[in-house]
């Protein structure tokens, strides 16, 4: 058992990678356990061979060679929405590998729809489930992920050692950090032993170890690490866009795209709208029926609150909410904020109250469960709304904003967004505007897609929620 424990500290040390194995393997569990769940629960009402499928278990098993092409298994993990991406391309292909074999046997009719579009959509949930999981019981052991060197020991190199440290999941896991020396002689002697002290390291240069021109810094490294992270120097305002690499005339260049200028991907945006309203009104409506009445009996006044708030292209628009406050609340707030300088320094700094004496009973539970915004189902039904973006601002907090409400001006609010996933009310005013901007500058469909899939647990947890 002793050496089983240690098996991947020893593989770590011969140089294989085994947070990309651990991964592999819990793509194939997950590929494999679906499809015998499936088989089993499906010949249980009669009418199925599961023997009939044995020859689909051994072709699941390329799934992590594609899922290695596909960039899954790699030192640096992806970005969320792009992993989302790369996971959803791995299940088709390999599930139109199963149709490509059926279609050239002709023998389909032979076998259940159920099973292999079944397999297909369970699949989706599972995978990246069991992806999770293994993240989550794995990352924080010592042999998780890549040991980094860091190659610098300004601020910038600190900051980033301690935001690695509180996320392994990123699979880097920082070791040292050392200060390039000015002499070629030095940094080669330096780098050697480094190499030697962590084998199998990925080496990080910073731009501050690069300003010095007597030494060829990359070229340096790159004679002792088989893998080298270089960040570029670049102005501050680059830092939130994500640029792909590419190669022109033997030159370094680096590729931006901005999804919002693509119409396609826009209409794709708004079907995912309107599609999920449609899916959601039979749930919705009557929910919202009863939260109306709770709310009703709990203090006087409607359960409908509309205020005015600014939308795309700086236009104003009345966002619906169920009301979680006291009918009378502006007068109350203006009657507090006089009362308690404390209160006022802090809405006028976050636009929020952490402790509101404002808010109902049924107005604590609506706003721990997000159930308040329900009605704005209805904005993303008319178009003012999207099902994500940047929350929707009043004009007092324009100011707020400063450069980037321009940005915003760009994109329909959403009803969740970056910022609701990241810590909501636990984050600074200025922490959301930095993920809204992030968000616009970045934006993809698939950014959507995952944004709304972890939406599900923060409402169910009501993670900073206040």
């Amino acid at each position: 058992m002793r050496r089983i424990s240690q098996l991947p500290v020893i593989m770590q040390r011969a140089g294989m990678p085994v947070r990309a194995a651990v991964l592999a393997l819990s793509d194939l569990v997950a590929f494999l356990g679906t499809m015998f769940a499936l088989l089993m629960g499906r010949a249980a009402f009669g009418g199925l061979d599961p023997a009939l499928y044995h020859w689909v278990f051994p072709l699941l098993l390329v799934a992590p060679f594609l899922g290695s092409s596909l960039g899954l298994y790699r030192s640096i993990s992806l970005p969320p929405h792009r992993e989302m991406k790369a996971i959803f391309l791995l299940v088709s292909l390999v599930y139109a590998l199963i149709l490509l074999v059926l279609f050239l046997s002709q023998a389909g009719d032979l076998y259940s729809r159920l099973v292999i579009c079944g397999g297909w959509a369970a699949t989706l949930v599972t995978l990246p489930l069991l992806r999770t999981a293994c993240v989550r019981i794995f990352s924080r052991l010592p042999w998780w992920g890549s040991p980094l060197l860091i190659l610098d020991t300004g601020q910038s190199a600190k900051r980033l050692w301690h935001y690695l440290r509180r996320h392994p999941q990123h699979g880097l896991r920082p070791v040292a950090m050392l200060d390039l020396p000015g002499d070629a002689a030095q940094v080669n002697l330096l780098l050697a032993g480094a190499a030697r002290r962590w084998p199998g390291a990925v080496a990080l240069l910073l731009p501050r170890a690069g300003l010095q021109q007597r030494v060829d810094y990359v070229t340096e490294v790159s004679r002792h690490f088989a893998k080298v992270i270089v960040v570029p120097d670049l102005a501050a305002g680059f830092r939130r866009y994500w640029l792909t690499p590419c190669e022109l005339s033997g030159v370094t260049m680096l590729f931006l795209t901005q999804n919002l200028h693509d119409w396609r991907r826009l209409a794709i945006k708004r079907a995912i709208d309107i599609l999920f309203c449609i899916l959601l009104l039979p749930v919705v409506l009557p929910i919202g029926l009863l939260l109306a009445v709770c709310i009703r009996l709990d203090s006087p006044g409607p359960p409908i609150y509309r205020q005015m708030r600014i939308g795309r292209d700086g236009r104003l628009l009345r966002v619906y909410k169920f009301r979680t406050m006291m009918w009378d609340a502006d007068a109350m707030l203006r009657e507090c904020l006089a009362r308690d300088p404390s209160l006022k320094a802090e809405w006028e700094r976050d636009h929020k109250l952490k402790d509101d004496p404002r808010i109902t009973r049924m107005g604590h539970f609506l706003r721990k469960t997000s159930l308040d915004e329900l009605p704005q189902l209805l904005n993303v039904a008319l178009g003012h709304m999207s099902l994500v973006g940047p929350r929707p601002i009043v004009v007092a907090e324009v100011k707020k904003y400063g450069p980037v409400f321009d940005e915003y001006c760009r994109v329909r609010p959403g009803i969740t967004g970056l910022w609701q996933i990241s810590g909501r009310n636990n984050t600074t005013y200025a922490e959301r505007v930095a993920f809204d901007h992030y968000y616009i500058n970045n934006w993809s469909v698939w950014m959507d897609l995952w944004i709304l899939a972890k939406t599900v647990p923060v409402v169910l947890t009501g993670y900073g929620a206040y």
